[in-house]
């Protein structure tokens, strides 16, 4: 290739990029075009806000179906009201014939019902009930979930294999602890996991370490879907991904105070110092692509399925499993109870509990190790297919090597 035909390949490449950003940046300002139109309504501000204080993606996202619904019918949420008020038969057959629609296009029943939840949400703040029982064909059905499963371990591996220190780190604490991408980033990265909330984590001659094994990760009530405190664990290779992203960062000039987020943002131009819940699954989705087709929190349902096997034969109690999980039960009672005080004897079991499932969830390590005898027994092969001159400029290579890293001071 010539220069010039590389420079015109490059000044396509730096134009489709170009391109993708402004497309990107146009979606985005439409999407929040709409959502301003729609917020600019005192009444759908003050429903938001209601919604938003028990859950700010659960009001998100009925504030889209909502803006949805109302578009596809050419009318606004004020009108729909009005014909609530009006007359109760009329709103009932609205909704019926607009489950009847998105039906005949094929729409998924969950998509269904979360758009009919949000108009009955945005009725029932001006009282208005719809009493008729409106159903939803196959409505518990996933069809796009229904083939996915959980990694086997050859699949773990490589999905680690592929990630860097970051992405990596990630799906550890998905995956081996059960955490989901909430915890780590919130919907809008105004809180996440926080250096302080790995309890064990020490700082020893500028280095991040872990003082106990295996360590605690807490998820504070603020990050908790269930409005709980709660604790997991930390497995060894998880501490291995974790430390050597923090280590990383230290490296680059990070100060890891408490406060400071465990994952931080990739860009230096971001608002805030924390990451939203999207740009967690968007990297974890990222690392995965294209070699696998999971969403991001098949982790997480990995973490849940390897503690089921565990509990089936005997390693773990079920209501620990649940516990870490962020599940509520009969030890979240208990801990909630004692403002967030479990005595010692019972965290011990805990902590000897999920060493024994260590094995169920670092899968990838016998397959790692398994990939490592394999390279030596690869290069011994190799070794042992040399002549002699050849194993001379080997060995006087190696030497060369060695003798430049002594001499210039590097281990």
């Amino acid at each position: 290739m010539s220069n010039e035909d590389f420079s015109r390949e490059e000044e396509s490449d730096v134009g489709n990029k170009m391109h993708r950003q402004k497309t990107i940046t146009n979606t985005a300002n439409k999407r929040q075009t709409k959502k301003s139109r729609l917020l600019s309504n005192p009444d759908v501000k003050r429903w938001y806000s209601n919604v938003a204080r028990g859950s700010m993606v659960t009001a998100e996202v009925r504030l889209r179906r909502l803006g949805g619904f109302c578009e596809e019918h050419e009318m606004t949420p004020t009108e729909l009201i009005q014909i609530g008020l009006k007359d109760s038969k009329a709103i009932a057959d609205l909704l019926q014939d607009h489950i009847s629609g998105m039906e005949e296009h094929e729409k998924a029943p969950q998509y269904i019902k979360t758009t009919i939840t949000a108009v009955k949400s945005w009725l029932s703040h001006f009282d208005i009930e719809v009493k008729r029982k409106l159903r939803i064909s196959n409505v518990d059905s996933t069809p796009t979930l229904q083939d996915e499963r959980v990694p086997e371990a050859n699949e773990l591996a490589e999905l680690f294999t592929r990630a860097r220190l970051r992405e990596g780190a990630i799906m550890a604490f998905i995956a081996k602890s059960g955490l989901r991408p909430e915890v780590l980033g919130n919907f809008d990265a105004s809180d996440g996991l926080r250096i302080k909330d790995l309890p064990e984590l020490a700082f020893v001659k500028g280095e991040a370490c872990f003082l106990k094994k295996p360590s605690r990760v807490m998820v504070r009530k603020s990050l908790s879907k269930a409005g709980h405190e709660y604790f997991s664990f930390v497995t060894e290779l998880e501490e291995k991904w974790i430390l050597a992203y923090l280590n990383d960062r230290i490296a680059s000039g990070d100060a890891l105070g408490p406060e400071e987020p465990v994952i931080k943002p990739l860009s230096k131009f971001a608002k805030g110092k924390f990451v939203s819940s999207a740009i967690i699954e968007r990297d974890v989705r990222n690392a995965m692509r294209p070699r696998f087709k999971w969403r991001p929190y098949v982790l997480r349902a990995f973490f849940d399925t390897q503690l089921l096997i565990a509990e089936s034969r005997g390693k773990v109690a079920h209501d620990f499993r649940v516990f870490w999980m962020g599940h509520k039960g009969s030890i979240e009672a208990k801990y909630t109870t004692n403002k967030s005080i479990l005595s010692m004897a019972l965290i011990d079991e805990m902590k000897a509990s999920f060493l024994r499932c260590q094995e169920f969830l670092d899968l990838e390590r016998e397959q790692v190790d398994t990939l490592e005898e394999d390279m030596k027994d690869n290069v011994k092969d190799d070794v042992e297919k040399l002549s002699g001159d050849e194993l001379v400029e080997v060995q006087e290579y190696v030497r060369n090597k060695i003798y430049c890293k002594s001499s210039t001071g590097k281990k």
